[in-house]
């Protein structure tokens, strides 16, 4: 809860005002519709032929219209398309003059009533969709990155000398350009990420990855940040008096210049995860792909306390927490600084994200975890295992101090609560693949034990917290975790005697999800999306006090991940249909036919019907790490499940 409570209040920061309302949007029926590009799924298998750019028309007088594809690579061809019967359709790439042979990428598909959709007219409606082409293992498509790309290449070249400028430029313009960036009332039809202006605003505005700083000489460490790579948790303008502590400590003081940006610990986890998966996936945009992720992989575990002292600070209400060594700190500035009690996101007395445990250590360490996965021989490998050691020590052993680590009835060990427990579990599988006898000691007194075995009651205390209605929590994303952590436990340990029961649990867990029904007043049409849990069979959208429904996109990401984990270990079709269902809704199956995952490879936090008709009307600008990484990570392992179970729909 406190995770969606800091996620809600820091998007509202910046971004409640800043969308259009149901009143704003095109009447209903739309000019056109491509919702069914994507739909029932987003994903195309470039092996059974081509992508259909393909839609239905609801204006007679409207006898063609103009497509646009724009691939992940920034190639960008168009069509013409004749209106028959209310209908059009082609193939790309033969009906498309120009365009590239279709391979393994994203492709930005916009459609328009008029002669070219080039950029977006408020007369116009304008549709917009995202499709994910694959085919074959190891084929895997590049997601864009433009949100938190460095903008740096691997020969030190920088903006528009990089290698990756041309994509990134084309990219972010056509995102500028949509349809999508003008209700969320950022749009501009003259932007150009090549004037130096636009370049600025954009990192100021626009985008994760950390410039400040980028250029300097790094062969000094900067504070406690020793390495180039740094992901904020927001970008630059959105640190103000509502989230930071003023450095000059006068909170008249309004200048931008006197809120320091900083990363959350486990917010640069996210990102973080996103950038090492992609070590093996293909041929990345960014060149110095490598670089960034052992760069970023060094600052997270810089944010590691060392000491055996405790490093938290008495807070507003005069309470101390315990965290010793081996506990992740709450974040870091921009500048090094390592964050604490009463600054930053802290400085308002009301933001306890670090209490009880805290919402950090569980992700910090899968961070780690997956980086030790994807560079076992890496030069800082011997660091990380080093730390996950620590971090592990801490949370299942030391933290029974501050009463943060607990026991099941069976006598498992669990990290705070079970969906934190599940981040913490996520990290030990990815390290355990590559690292299964890394020595872990919990008491001193005791012999350590191999990661690998370490696992397996990790694994075991999430069985024994699930209730007799086949779950956690009430939360959607605490049991998306849950069933990723035991769904991935079974792929590394198949053959243990446990393994069945981990799988029937997660199984009999979604099953359940995927079973609760809502309120047909909740909602006008069906949804993919889960929502509150309130009863076995019952879920509900609403989240507030207001009545109205309310999607969090970060929770789509996460389910999308846990489906895709147990389609891998079941086979069974459910799941996968369901987690392409999500992804449809994120690739322009929604009502406003937009990118939700967009062409910056940025997810929207989330969405809210204003005027309780049932159907979401308001989108923000509120692009957030937790749901672009954690959609990014679950759309990644779906195209993993779906090559290792390839077959007919």
């Amino acid at each position: 809860m406190r995770l969606r409570n800091r996620l809600r209040l820091a998007a509202l920061s910046v971004a409640c005002s800043a969308g259009l309302r149901a009143a704003d949007l095109p009447p209903r029926p739309d000019p056109l519709d491509l919702r069914e590009m994507v739909s029932p799924s987003a994903m195309v298998d470039l092996r059974t032929g081509g992508v259909m750019v393909a839609g239905r028309v609801g204006a007679a007088e409207v006898t063609t219209v103009s497509a646009r594809v724009t691939t992940s690579a920034g190639v960008t061809s168009q069509a013409t398309l004749p209106v028959v019967a209310g209908r059009f359709s082609a193939a790309y790439p033969a009906a498309f003059a120009g365009a590239p042979a279709l391979a393994p990428g994203v492709l930005f598909v916009d459609v328009a009533a008029s002669p070219s959709p080039a950029a977006p007219d408020p007369a116009r409606f304008q549709a917009e969709v995202t499709v994910i082409v694959h085919g074959g293992p190891g084929a895997w498509p590049e997601l864009p990155s433009a949100f938190s790309n460095d903008l740096l290449d691997q020969a030190g070249r920088t903006d528009a000398a990089s290698s990756e400028w041309p994509v990134v430029r084309t990219l972010v313009n056509l995102y500028m350009h949509s349809r999508a960036a003008r209700l969320v009332r950022i749009g501009r039809t003259d932007f150009d990420l090549a004037r130096a202006e636009d370049l600025h605003w954009f990192q100021n505005n626009l985008t994760l990855y950390e410039f400040d700083y980028r250029d300097r000489d790094w062969e000094q460490p900067l504070g406690g940040r020793s390495c180039r790579t740094f992901w904020q948790s927001v970008w630059n303008t959105w640190f103000n008096p509502t989230n930071d502590h003023p450095l000059d400590g006068n909170p008249a003081n309004l200048a931008p210049t006197n809120y320091l940006p900083y990363a959350f610990a486990n917010d640069f986890a996210d990102v973080l995860i996103m950038y090492a998966m992609r070590l093996h996936w293909g041929q990345p945009l960014d060149d110095n792909l490598l670089a960034m992720v052992r760069e970023g992989a060094t600052n997270l575990a810089a944010m590691q306390h060392r000491s055996p002292s405790n490093f938290a600070l008495l807070d507003s209400a005069g309470k101390r927490e315990t965290y010793t060594a081996g506990a992740f700190r709450y974040g870091m500035f921009q500048n090094g600084e390592l964050m604490s009690e009463g600054k930053g996101w802290f400085y308002n007395p009301a933001f306890r994200d670090y209490a009880d445990g805290g919402v950090l250590n569980g992700r910090a360490v899968w961070g780690l975890g997956e980086c030790l996965r994807q560079d076992p021989d890496g030069p800082r490998a011997a660091h990380l295992r080093e730390t996950l050691a620590g971090a592990l020590r801490f949370c299942l052993h030391d933290a029974f101090t501050g009463g943060y680590a607990k026991r099941t009835a069976a006598g498992n060990t669990y990290w705070r609560d079970a969906g934190e427990h599940a981040y913490l579990v996520l990290g030990m599988l990815a390290a355990a693949t590559v690292a299964p006898d890394l020595p872990i000691t919990l008491d001193p007194t005791q012999p350590p034990q191999s990661l690998r075995t370490l696992c397996v009651p990790a694994l075991n205390a999430l069985v024994d917290l699930c209730g007799p209605d086949h779950g956690w929590s009430i939360y959607p994303n605490v049991d998306a975790m849950a069933v990723a952590a035991l769904a991935e436990g079974v792929q590394l340990l198949p053959d243990h005697a446990q393994a069945g029961r981990w799988r029937d649990t997660a199984s009999a867990v979604t099953t359940a999800w995927m079973a609760a029904k809502v309120d047909a007043r909740e909602r006008a049409i069906p949804a993919p999306q889960f929502g509150l849990r309130t009863a076995a069979d019952r879920m509900t959208y609403v989240w507030g006090q207001d009545r109205k429904l309310q999607f969090f996109l970060y929770q789509d990401g996460h389910w999308i991940h846990a489906l895709a984990d147990l389609y891998a270990v079941t086979g069974e079709r459910r799941f996968r249909d369901r987690a392409e269902a999500l992804v449809s809704y994120l690739c322009g199956n929604n009502p406003w036919q937009v990118r939700l995952f967009n062409e910056l490879g940025a997810v929207y936090n989330w969405v809210d019907d204003t005027d309780g008709d049932g159907i979401e009307d308001l989108l923000k600008q509120d692009m957030y790490p937790e749901s672009t990484a954690f959609c990014q990570i679950g759309i990644m392992r779906l195209l993993r499940a779906t090559e290792e179970h390839r077959g007919p729909r």
